[in-house]
């Protein structure tokens, strides 16, 4: 869009200067938002019933030559009020007033008129247009981001908190406090052939400076060779894990009003404004204008912005201004993409005098663009590489100040020192380290990282109240190599726990890690490494949940102690296919509530298993973050599975040792309908020779009041144990599908969440043989379902659930119909 705007700005600035020259008279001025203050860009400033006119810089500046007939000017802007001035004077303030458009005066007739048949021949020609449907092309991009905190209140720059630090916020022309805390540039080819599929990035330049650990994230994995974020060819539009109607869809006249705003001849042939915006506000949708032209009917350019009801937590705004160019004389392609984003850090209204806004903009610019190719080869059998120059982050100034495809703006020139001298502050660092922690488990110390906070204390009813001290060895001391330990005491049981552990990071262009670890802890009946599949990001075997921890239901005393020899080795061959290998000795002590025991009356003092297993994880166009040793996988729109096999032998003594074999996979997917979205898991498996009860499959139950995903919520936590099993777990996110449509009811922003839970298991007697099954462990006749229904963005942080067990009935007494709830943070 920018080069679209500038070839506007400097054709009437030429005809200014020949008006100039003629009447000798010019205005200048500047058009902001009355109610914010901030300038408005891309406002059109004309005289009326002529083309004698300009459109705002980014500052919302404008100068034009006065009219030699014309004495009213027009100033107008899309999501605002026009406003007109007689004989304006040569200096002008225009403050813009923010507008509601009233649906019932915009009407559209059903017959053939003018914007109807325009939008069918958009919606004729949309694949033709869309540049993600070319056969191969290939451009160089380049990308800034830009975060900030803006907006900050008096008060809160005042408050103990911030008042020492107030000194580092700088001030923007319209009086704006703002403090930069990350900024960062990539210059990077990019390459998409459609067939075979092969999608290949390489990053020729990097710079990212960012506060505290933002300077080491870095997103990873795929990134898509036309990643603008928003392609409004596409539509769906997919925004923080909704879908919105993209105002160019073909069922768009459900879900839009369109009216036709004005059209320009431009070399031989028009191009036509047309304004759209939602027919409810109850939807996923937008409002804006777009540009498009009668040659080909592609998109020329398109300004949009979320609809201000939609409901999305600490969302203020959502802008996004994308411009599209032609090569070849005749094939579309991306020129310009911004994306604007204001987030409230304090949105609860009760709290409106302590504002605090981030705001994050995103601007990729799209140079080089060639089209045909050739055929694509990749230095992985895969179909998309990221690939990273050895240099990239090595890049001077003189080199951005050469390759960057836009200049940056004074405030951006500075934030580089000031982020710098910010990372120093007391509070950025600690602030800084305790987001290192959720992220890792360990607070960091310097040379030495304290942790896994997770383990620090916990109450159960074996040990009675457990502390624990451990810690590692930070990358200060080594990036490839880590050592740690720790150990811990049971107050009631008296008796002590550990863990000790080495790690070896290989230097490849892909993952590679070496572990050894020893654990001894008391873990839960049911606990084990199988919800890491679905909880991928998750440091414990357990799903956290604040209710759960506060309110329980029964005691826990389903619980006994591991001791666990692991060593593993883990490999990424390309993006997409991970594998590992790994050898694990596992012995299981005697539970003091549910003892071992053998034959009805012979009691079992430990059981044990050797077990060595091999698993592939699949994915595709996948995105993460690496951290050290850890690895953050970002949510996605395809499914990611897991396919284990292992086998092992089982030691409890000289006669009931014995040989088996298990397999075990997952499939997690996230499905999209409309502005509705399905969270559907599937994990299954089964065990061949004989094992003890706890080696085998135990549904994972709750005895408390919270809610989890992964679990059955309405089953104990050792009612059933399976060699042979397939658990369903659905969750459909109406997200507010229904409830927005409500008067009043919509303002609360509620969404509806929907769950079905299904569990199917068997169990051969031939593992009794090694040991007996605790007293009330029954075999299941029916598969298990468990239905859920309930409303989640209560408060924005709270999901409540009326969860019913259909069948079958318990015989613990477990509940058949209760209410769980579950805290959590989200769009």
């Amino acid at each position: 869009m920018k080069q679209l705007h500038f070839r506007i700005v400097i054709f009437f600035s030429l005809l200014s200067c020949y008006m100039y020259a003629q009447q000798g008279g010019m205005i200048t001025g500047k058009v902001i938002d009355a109610a914010t203050g901030e300038p408005v860009h891309y406002a059109h400033v004309l005289y009326v019933r002529t083309m004698h006119g300009v459109v705002t810089l980014d500052d919302g500046a404008f100068t034009l030559s006065r009219h030699a007939t014309a004495d009213t000017l027009q100033v107008s802007a899309v999501g605002y009020k026009t406003q007109l001035f007689v004989r304006p004077p040569d200096t002008l303030l225009v403050k813009l007033q923010p507008e509601q458009f009233d649906i019932d005066v915009i009407t559209v007739r059903p017959d053939d008129g003018p914007i109807r048949r325009l939008l069918r021949n958009i919606a004729d020609n949309r694949d033709r247009n869309n540049p993600e449907k070319l056969s191969s092309y290939a451009y160089r991009k380049y990308s800034k981001w830009d975060y900030r905190i803006v907006d900050v209140s008096e008060r809160l720059l005042k408050s103990r908190l911030l008042r020492s630090y107030s000194d580092a916020f700088r001030t923007e022309a319209n009086g704006n406090r703002y403090l930069p805390f990350y900024f960062s540039e990539q210059i990077a080819d990019n390459e998409v052939q459609k067939n075979p599929p092969r999608q290949r990035s390489t990053v020729l330049a990097d710079k990212t400076h960012g506060v505290g650990i933002l300077e080491e994230l870095r997103l990873a994995g795929f990134t898509s060779a036309l990643n603008m974020s928003v392609n409004f060819y596409d539509s769906y539009i997919q925004l923080y894990s909704q879908n919105f109607i993209s105002p160019i869809a073909p069922n768009g006249w459900f879900y839009y009003q369109y009216f036709l705003a004005d059209s320009i001849s431009r070399d031989g042939y028009k191009e036509y404004v047309v304004h759209f915006q939602p027919r409810r506000n109850s939807e996923n949708t937008f409002k804006g204008h777009f540009i498009t032209e009668n040659r080909f009917f592609s998109i020329v350019d398109i300004e949009a912005q979320i609809s201000g009801v939609v409901n999305i937590n600490f969302l203020k705004s959502f802008k996004v201004n994308a411009s599209y160019g032609i090569v070849e004389d005749s094939i579309p392609c991306f020129r310009r993409h911004q994306t604007e984003v204001l987030f409230d850090v304090i949105p609860y209204k009760n709290m409106k005098n302590d504002l605090m806004t981030i705001n994050y903009t995103h601007t990729t610019i799209v140079d080089n663009f060639t089209t045909n190719t050739g055929e694509m080869s990749l230095n992985v059998n895969a179909r998309y590489e990221t690939l990273e120059m050895p240099d990239a982050m090595k890049k001077d100034s003189t080199y951005w100040d050469e390759n960057r495809k836009e200049r940056l703006t004074p405030h951006q020139k500075d934030v580089n020192l000031l982020i710098d001298s910010l990372s120093k502050l007391g509070i950025v660092n600690t602030a800084s380290r305790v987001a290192q922690m959720t992220m890792t488990g360990y607070y960091d110390l310097g040379k030495f990282e304290l942790g896994p906070y997770y383990r620090a204390f916990n109450i159960n009813e074996v040990e009675g109240m457990n502390f624990f001290f451990g810690g590692r060895t930070s990358d200060e001391i080594s990036n490839r190599l880590f050592l740690s330990a720790g150990a811990g005491y049971g107050v009631r049981n008296k008796k002590f726990n550990g863990m000790a552990g080495i790690g070896y990071k290989f230097p490849s262009t892909f993952r590679q890690l070496l572990n050894l670890s020893f654990d001894d802890k008391m873990i839960r009946h049911g606990e084990s490494e199988d919800i890491l599949y679905l909880w991928e990001n998750s440091l414990t075997t357990t799903e956290n949940n604040i209710v759960a921890q506060m309110m329980k239901r029964d005691k826990m005393d389903e619980i006994y102690r591991e001791q666990k020899f692991k060593i593993s080795y883990e490999r990424e061959w390309r993006p997409g296919l991970q594998q590992s290998l790994a050898g694990t000795f596992r012995r299981h002590y005697s539970p003091e509530f549910y003892p071992f025991m053998r034959s009805g009356s012979q009691p079992v003092g430990a059981v044990a298993t050797a077990e060595i297993a091999f698993d592939t994880r699949l994915s595709f166009r996948e995105q993460y973050i690496d951290l050290g040793f850890n690895r953050m996988y970002q949510a996605g729109r395809f499914p990611v599975l897991h396919f284990t096999v292992a086998a092992g032998h089982t030691f409890i003594d000289a006669a009931t040792d014995d040989w088996y074999g298990r397999l075990f996979s997952t499939l997690k997917h996230d499905i999209y309908f409309g502005q509705t979205r399905l969270n559907c898991v599937v994990e299954s498996g089964i065990y061949f020779g004989r094992l003890p009860y706890t080696m085998l499959n135990i549904p994972r139950g709750n005895e408390t009041m919270g809610y989890f995903t992964y679990d059955f919520n309405m089953l104990n936590y050792l009612e059933f144990v399976h060699d042979k099993f397939t658990h369903l777990y659905a969750t459909y996110h109406l997200n507010g599908f229904l409830l927005r449509r409500i008067p009043l009811i919509s303002k609360l922003n509620l969404r509806e969440v929907m769950s079905v839970k299904v569990m199917v298991g068997d169990l051969s007697s031939r593992h009794q043989t090694l040991l007996d099954l605790p007293a009330g462990v029954s075999a299941m006749q029916n598969p298990y379902i468990e239905l859920g229904a309930g409303f989640e963005n209560i408060l924005r942080i709270l999901q409540i659930q009326a969860v019913w067990r259909v069948h079958p009935t318990s015989i613990y007494d477990a509940p058949e119909i209760g209410i769980r709830a579950k805290f959590y943070l989200g769009m």
